[in-house]
């Protein structure tokens, strides 16, 4: 678990720097989305969730806006 939540503190420390030097190219939609990414990335970095409830529908979730951030809408494309 110790590594998955590095993974997740990465990733969280990756679209806080995003946003912060990026953060004014941004349309007022990307920033939402991504302060919405950076919620969800709290949460499961602390620990305030259940485990067996986070394992599918919380990274999908997460996944899918990601995706969304960066345009990809269809992702039958993508396999």
């Amino acid at each position: 678990m110790h590594k998955n939540k590095q993974r997740v503190d990465e990733l969280l420390f990756g679209v806080k720097s995003l946003l912060a030097k990026s953060g004014y190219a941004f349309s007022e939609e990307e920033k939402t989305l991504l302060n919405s990414i950076i919620v969800e990335l709290e949460e499961i970095s602390s620990g305030r969730f259940d485990q067996n409830l986070i394992s599918t529908s919380k990274f999908l979730s997460l996944i899918m806006r990601l995706l969304q951030f960066f345009g990809i809408d269809d992702i039958s494309e993508l396999f």
